[in-house]
């Protein structure tokens, strides 16, 4: 297609994303994106598009019908109420681990200390979860933890992008490995890979082409990382404070995890599991 007006590109790109389920909120998102308003596609769509729009437009689209991404191609995504940097090797974030931000925020406003409250991310990735919470809550402090070169670079840009460079640190690490085990976090809040590897080559195009390996593996039945991380996190949390990781669908039996912390002083005390908009297991949570 050569010269046109946003109108007639949607109507191209709606064309060519015809194989998808929404073939026209699909190229309408992309075109939004490019002109950088979430009404431009309808407000302008008698415009013409000038050749280098036209020209992105036509590999976005392209990229979007060969299955990648949308923020992928984009390069940023919406994650509570904010705008956030996603690069290639970086777990693009999804609204449903919205529910960790707000369940730490709702822990914290019940919080009653003098102190500033310090929140522990472990495995980062780009960083939405704890920079959510540190910009909702202004005096917290926090800790970033990361182990990926290439999610390390997003989560840098974005805790520049949000202006927390002295507010977060980050560390590059395996869960937390480095820290001393001694109650230091008032939440501790985690996104770990929780898909069993046999299920991988089934998961949509989307995820299993482009999403990084090392975000998804949760080994063979889905709990390596939280055998992992929870023994672990339940010394590094303060009395009071509040635990809380993304968990799988199926995973909704609660003592599975409370036999994986094993902890002598907490005996059998099970964690809770709370289900998101769609009915779905989203998250798991101790407080101390």
């Amino acid at each position: 297609m050569g010269q046109g007006s946003v109108g007639d590109w949607l109507l191209w790109g709606k064309k060519r994303l015809s194989a998808l389920d929404e073939p026209e909120r699909e190229a309408r998102a992309l075109m939004a994106a490019l002109l950088g308003s979430e009404t431009a596609p309808w407000t302008r769509s008698r415009e013409s598009l000038d050749p280098g729009a036209a020209r992105q437009y036509r590999d976005w689209i392209i990229r979007r019908s060969d299955r990648e991404p949308h923020h992928r191609i984009t390069g940023q995504v919406s994650f509570f109420g904010r705008t956030f940097s996603v690069f290639p090797g970086v777990l693009i974030p999804r609204p449903e681990t919205e529910h960790l931000v707000e369940l730490a925020l709702r822990h914290l406003a019940s919080r009653h200390s003098p102190f500033p409250p310090r929140i522990l991310d472990l495995g980062a990735g780009s960083g939405v979860i704890g920079i959510s919470v540190l910009l909702e809550h202004p005096d917290a402090w926090g800790l970033a933890v990361e182990r990926e070169p290439e999610a390390l670079k997003v989560l840098i840009e974005n805790r520049r992008r949000h202006g927390l460079s002295k507010r977060l640190a980050i560390v590059r690490g395996h869960w937390g490995e480095m820290l001393a085990e001694h109650p230091s976090f008032d939440c501790i809040l985690s996104n770990p890979p929780y898909v069993p590897e046999g299920e991988i080559p089934f998961l949509a195009p989307e995820v299993r082409d482009y999403e990084p390996r090392s975000a998804l593996d949760g080994g063979p039945d889905g709990l390596d990382p939280y055998r992992s991380i929870l023994p672990r996190v339940l010394r590094l949390v303060r009395p009071g404070g509040l635990v809380a990781l993304e968990i799988g669908d199926k995973m909704k039996d609660p003592s599975v995890f409370s036999e994986i912390v094993a902890l002598p002083e907490r005996g059998k005390t099970l964690p809770t599991i709370i289900e998101d908009v769609s009915g779905r297991n989203r998250v798991v949570f101790w407080t101390r």
